[in-house]
């Protein structure tokens, strides 16, 4: 998985300080790929919850820190979700 924020999130670092019909464009697409933009975050925090576990660090040392159960820090790293809906892990 490319480590880069998804489309069109990346664009919106570039956004001028002047409103415009471009700005509003932008941040309009980037409302509608919010989904797009939560798996990228989970991906992201499962990759990192579980280099943090597998260079020693303990899952109750973990939970504090992302305010979830010991529990809950390895299903993040498993890829494992509290939602039904399907999503893709790394």
């Amino acid at each position: 998985m490319d480590d880069t924020l998804p489309e069109p999130f990346s664009t919106l670092t570039g956004l001028e300080a002047e409103p415009t019909i471009e700005q509003a464009r932008v941040l309009t697409a980037a409302l509608n790929a919010v989904p797009d933009l939560q798996r990228w975050l989970r991906i992201q925090r499962q990759k990192t919850g579980r280099g943090l576990l597998d260079s020693g660090r303990d899952r109750y040392e973990l939970a504090p820190h992302l305010e979830v159960t010991p529990q809950r820090v390895s299903n993040i790293a498993s890829g494992h979700t509290r939602s039904k809906a399907p999503h893709k892990t790394a």
